[in-house]
């Protein structure tokens, strides 16, 4: 287990919070390649989704930063215990780190992928970031917080 917490779900499942292009459960399902359940949306308090991990082509991709008084929504998905190792295979520059993340039903612990080497003047891919609108959009988040996702986008 990341920092040696040990998760009181993890005796047949454990929970993840996904947020981005994790926003998507059927690209959750894919990754992991088995139906996950939606358990809550939620909130990370104090990290924000920025756009500061570099892909291979060069363009930028999602990661929690960070940042007081702010905050990143998502979804806590409850996964099968045999496919946590799995899923962290999916994003091989990420670590999956628990956060306290705050639904309507309270804090629940869920595991969440973070990146810690962080560039600056990289640019998200135009396609990337309006596909994590759409699926804020799909969720009904607020348009406020979709407003800043799209903030990553280029201007002009």
């Amino acid at each position: 287990m990341q920092n040696g917490k040990e998760n009181v779900n993890m005796n047949e499942s454990f929970l993840y919070f996904g947020y981005g292009c994790a926003l998507s459960q059927t690209l959750v399902e894919f990754r992991v390649n088995t139906s996950v359940e939606i358990i809550a949306t939620g909130e990370l308090k104090h990290y924000a989704l920025k756009f500061n991990r570099k892909n291979p082509d060069g363009t930028a991709r999602g990661n929690l930063c960070p940042v007081n008084n702010d905050y990143t929504l998502g979804v806590v998905y409850k996964i099968d215990k045999n496919k946590f190792e799995q899923l962290a295979q999916t994003e091989p520059k990420y670590a999956l780190t628990q956060f306290d993340i705050l639904t309507d039903g309270g804090v629940i612990c869920a595991y969440a992928f973070i990146c810690q080497h962080c560039e600056v003047g990289i640019i998200p891919d135009t396609k990337y970031v309006n596909s994590i609108a759409e699926y804020a959009r799909t969720l009904q988040f607020p348009e406020t917080y979709i407003e800043k996702i799209l903030m990553a986008l280029p201007k002009g």
